[in-house]
């Protein structure tokens, strides 16, 4: 059984240099579970254009019960900054956040307290910024990354440093089952916790494997982390205890793990409760 935890430190472009994986949500954006703050005011400021946002998401989460497929993306291009604000304090803010680095644009995103409903708020190298609202299992800023970033071979070294021991056949597995892997098919984890590695081998692990700009943090009960690293299909994805210790280091071959996507029961749950809530502020 190891010792040794896999070390990921990704640098996504646009991000603060200090703040941590914590620093994931949207400015403006509630936290959790509670009520908004501002939700009498916005109840009673709800405009038409930001009925029409909320209408166009239950449609989609609609669409997404019945057959789930690419996410679906709801523009705030009518909205004005009170708009964004009653759509924020509707919508809340779970226990899901991401960062995302493609080319010269960083995308910050945040999973609602609906299930399957993000704010993603993208920003430019120039300094633009636009946000809008995705219904999905993931954003697809994150399926985008995860598919075109990555490379689709590692070159395993032909020597390695002393104190190695089991990496070489590690990295070779990786390797095929990455090759292998077809979309829609079943993830394959490795389970670190209990491999004999070694600390080199913990990190000529990590260093040939390289990572790219994508982490996926995940709250609440059974909270995780979740880096893509720079072979297609492998991911890291630690999970951690309340003292912020990891408990379950692994590595998972295959699509966006399943510690981060919404399910699809939760579509007809959070159309249900959105449509509620809607409901409840026109009566």
């Amino acid at each position: 059984m190891t010792e040794h935890v896999l070390v990921w430190h990704p640098q996504v472009p646009g991000e603060a240099p200090a703040g941590g994986d914590d620093q994931l949500r949207l400015i403006g954006m509630p936290t959790g579970l509670v009520r908004p703050a501002r939700q009498a005011l916005a109840a009673n400021q709800m405009t038409a254009a930001a009925r029409v946002v909320l209408d166009k998401a239950v449609a989609a989460l609609h669409g997404h019960a019945e057959s789930p497929g690419y996410p679906t993306r709801i523009s705030f291009a009518a909205l004005d900054d009170v708009d964004k604000a009653t759509v924020a304090d509707i919508l809340g803010e779970g226990d899901v956040w991401a960062k995302v680095g493609i080319a010269d644009t960083y995308f910050r995103i945040v999973e609602s307290v609906l299930a399957g409903v993000w704010r993603v708020e993208a920003s430019s190298a120039g300094g633009a910024t636009i946000e809008w609202i995705e219904i999905g299992a993931v954003p697809a800023s994150i399926l985008t990354a995860a598919a075109e970033l990555p490379r689709a071979a590692i070159e395993i070294p032909t020597k390695l440093p002393q104190g190695a021991m089991n990496v070489m056949p590690l990295l070779t597995e990786l390797q095929e089952r990455s090759a292998a892997y077809l979309p829609g098919g079943e993830n394959h984890v490795i389970n670190f916790t209990l491999l004999p590695i070694t600390e080199v081998d913990a990190q000529v692990l990590t260093s040939v494997m390289g990572q790219i700009p994508l982490v996926v943090r995940s709250g609440g009960y059974g909270s995780s982390r979740v880096f893509a690293t720079g072979l297609r299909h492998v991911w890291a994805v630690q999970y951690i205890n309340s003292m912020g210790n990891v408990i379950l280091d692994t590595l998972e071959i295959g699509g966006v793990p399943v510690a981060v996507l919404a399910a699809p029961e939760d579509f007809v749950d959070s159309e249900e409760r959105l449509t509620e809530i809607l409901q409840a502020f026109t009566s």
